[in-house]
C-alpha cells in the first residue's frame, strides 16, 4: 500500500536515518576497515612466517634435535604468556577472544538509554594491540589454534576505537562499527566477504539478522577483499578440485550421514575436551599455566610424531596444511581412516591445552579442520566397509567443514556462504543439506557463553512519513 512502511524495531530504525548520518557511518566503516585490514594482514604474515617455518623444520627427519627446538620454543612461549596474563589489562586477551568481543558488543544493551559510554569505558585500541601480540606469541611459537577467533576481538576493538575517536555519540552507530570491524577482520583472513559479513551478524545476534547492519558489514568485507587482492594477490584459504553440479540421491544421503556423524560428535567432543583440559592446567599456579599447557601440547604432538610418524603440522599450528593435503588427495597415511582419527584426537587435545592455558588462539579454524578430517575419515570407513575402493573424499571434507562450523559456532548461513565462495557453487547443494541437518541437531550447543540465540522480538510500528 502506498505510503506504508514495514514495522521496524529500534535497532533497524536507528539506521534508517538521514543521508548525513549514513555518510558519516560509511566513513567510519571505511576508516575502520582499512585500519583493521592492515593490523590483521600484518598479524597473519607474522604468524605464518614463524609458525610455518618452525613446524616444517621440526617435522623434517634429517635432524634428530629439530623436535626439541620446537618443544623449547613452545615451552618458552607458554611461560611468557603466563607471565603476561598476570599483568593488568592482559587477562582479556587470553584464550579465544570471541567471548570478550561479544561481551563488549552486548554491554551497550544493558542500559536502555542510547549511550555508547559503557563500551567506551573499556579498552579498545590497546586491547586490539595486546591481542595481536598475545596471538603472535601463541600461534607464532607453533601452538594449536586458529587466527579467526583472535581477529574477531581485534576487529571489534578497533571498530569501537574508531567510533570513539570520531566521536560517535549513538550506541547504534558504535555497534555498526563493531560489527563491521568483525566482518573486516574475518574477511581479511578468509578472503570471503559475504561469509565474513554473515558470520559477524550470526555470531552476535544468533537467530536474528539486522539487514541494515548487514549492509555495512558487506561494505567492510568487500573493502578488505579488494585490499587483499590489490596488495597481496588473491589467495583462497582452501582450493578444491572441480566437481559436477549434479548429485544422486545416494550422495545426498551420504551427505546427511556425514553431517550426523560429524556435527554433534565434534561439538560434544570439543566441549568435553575444553572442560577436561582446563581441569588439567588449573592444577598449577596461574603463572605456570601457559607452560603447563605447552608441556601437555608437546607430549601429545611428540607422542604422535614418534609413535605414528605424524607430521607436527597435523596437530599443531592452524591446521590449513592438513585440509590442503586432503583436498589435494595427497598419497600417504591420510588415506587411512584410523590415522585421520588420530589427527582428530590429537588436534582436539592440543587446541584444548593451548586455549585453556591462556593461549591466544581461536577455535573456528580448528573446528573446520576437525570437521574436514572427520568427514574424510567417514569416507574412508565407508569405502572399507562397502568394499567400493578409495572414495572421492573432497565432498566429504567440504561437508565436514561446513557441518563442524555450524555445530561449534552456530553460523549456518555463514558456513553455506563460505562453501560457495571458497569451494564453488558445485559444492553448494550438499553443504546446504549438511548445514540444515547440523543446525537442527546442535541448536542448543555453543562453545561461546556470551553468544545469544535471540527469539523473534516484537516490533513497534513506525509512523508513516
Amino acid at each position: 500500500m502506498a505510503g506504508r512502511r514495514e514495522p521496524l524495531d529500534e535497532e533497524q530504525s536507528a539506521l534508517h536515518d538521514s543521508w548525513d548520518t549514513v555518510l558519516r557511518t560509511v566513513g567510519r566503516v571505511v576508516l575502520g576497515t582499512v585500519l583493521i585490514w592492515g593490523v590483521c594482514s600484518a598479524l597473519r604474515y607474522g604468524v605464518h612466517a614463524t609458525s610455518d617455518t618452525l613446524l616444517a623444520f621440526a617435522s623434517g627427519r634429517s635432524l634428530w634435535w629439530a623436535p626439541l627446538v620446537l618443544a623449547g620454543v613452545l615451552l618458552l612461549g607458554g611461560l611468557l604468556r603466563g607471565l603476561l596474563n598476570r599483568r593488568p589489562g592482559w587477562s582479556d586477551v587470553a584464550s579465544d577472544g570471541v567471548n570478550v568481543a561479544l561481551f563488549n558488543y552486548h554491554i551497550t544493551y544493558e542500559d536502555p538509554a542510547d549511550d555508547p559510554r559503557p563500551r567506551y569505558s573499556r579498552p579498545a585500541i590497546r586491547l586490539a594491540l595486546r591481542k595481536a601480540v598475545a596471538t603472535l606469541l601463541t600461534l607464532g611459537t607453533g601452538a594449536s589454534g586458529g587466527l579467526e577467533g583472535p581477529v574477531v576481538l581485534v576487529g571489534e576493538s578497533l571498530g569501537a576505537g574508531v567510533a570513539r575517536l570520531t566521536r560517535a555519540r549513538s550506541e547504534h552507530t558504535l555497534r555498526t562499527c563493531q560489527l563491521a570491524g568483525i566482518a573486516a577482520a574475518v574477511g581479511t583472513l578468509l578472503n570471503a566477504p559475504f561469509a565474513a559479513a554473515l558470520f559477524a551478524l550470526e555470531v552476535v545476534y544468533g537467530n536474528r539478522i539486522v539487514y541494515r547492519k548487514l549492509a555495512y558489514c558487506l561494505l567492510a568485507g568487500i573493502i578488505a577483499y579488494a585490499l587483499n587482492n590489490r596488495f597481496l594477490g588473491f589467495k583462497p584459504i582452501f582450493v578444491a578440485p572441480p566437481h559436477p553440479h549434479t548429485y544422486t540421491l545416494g550422495e545426498y544421503g551420504l551427505t546427511a550421514l556425514v553431517a550426523v556423524a560429524v556435527s554433534a560428535p565434534v561439538a560434544l567432543l570439543f566441549g568435553l575436551t575444553m572442560k577436561h583440559t582446563r581441569q588439567v592446567v588449573e592444577r598449577v599456579s596461574p603463572v605456570l599455566r601457559g607452560a603447563m599447557g605447552a608441556l601437555c601440547t608437546v607430549l601429545v604432538a611428540g607422542g604422535l610424531y614418534y609413535g605414528a610418524g605424524m607430521d607436527f603440522r597435523h596437530v599443531l599450528g592452524m591446521g590449513e596444511y592438513t585440509i590442503a593435503q586432503l583436498l589435494a588427495d595427497a598419497p600417504g597415511p591420510l588415506s587411512l581412516w584410523w590415522y585421520l582419527l588420530l589427527i582428530v584426537g590429537g588436534k582436539l587435545l592440543t587446541t584444548g591445552f593451548t586455549v585453556q592455558s591462556g593461549g591466544s588462539a581461536g577455535m573456528l579454524i580448528p573446528s573446520m579442520v576437525l570437521g574436514g578430517v572427520s568427514g574424510a575419515a567417514t569416507a574412508q570407513m565407508l569405502a572399507s566397509v562397502t568394499g567400493t575402493g578409495p572414495a572421492d573424499v573432497t565432498v566429504f571434507v567440504v561437508v565436514g567443514i561446513a557441518s563442524a562450523l555450524v555445530a561449534v559456532v552456530g553460523v549456518p548461513l555463514a558456513a553455506i556462504a563460505l562453501v560457495l565462495e571458497v569451494f564453488g557453487s558445485a559444492y553448494g547443494p550438499p553443504a546446504v543439506l549438511a548445514c540444515c541437518v547440523t543446525y537442527v541437531l546442535t541448536l542448543r550447543l555453543s562453545v561461546y557463553n556470551e553468544q545469544r540465540r535471540e527469539e523473534a522480538v516484537a516490533v513497534e510500528p513506525v509512523a508513516n512519513a
